[in-house]
């Protein structure tokens, strides 16, 4: 309790709860904008060698290769379920799909 707070209370009046300040400098903007991706989620997306891959939002590396993207959005959902998550499809060309 403040020096501020006492003096209210000594008068009668009820003190005034602190409350502490929240600010948004020191949280990345992927964790204030109100389409943030999901921090678990997993991500199909184009292989640069060819194919498709399963990335794991964040990783540099892919947990699995694929030929096809049916494959690797069958195995996505697959541990997306597992892990209590959820998948995000890119096209071809990088820009996220809309979901199904």
């Amino acid at each position: 309790m403040g020096l501020f707070n006492r003096k209210k209370e000594e008068k009668g009046e009820p003190a005034e709860e602190m409350k502490p300040e929240t600010s948004t400098k020191d949280v990345p903007e992927s964790e204030t904008s109100a389409k943030a991706t999901p921090a678990g989620a997993y991500f199909v997306s184009p292989h640069p060698d060819g194919g498709w891959q399963v990335k794991r939002a964040n990783a540099q590396k892919a947990l699995k290769k694929f030929k096809t993207k049916a494959e690797a959005e069958a195995y996505a959902k697959q541990v997306a379920t597992n892990q209590g998550t959820n998948v995000v499809r890119k096209k071809k060309d990088g820009k996220i799909q809309k979901k199904k």
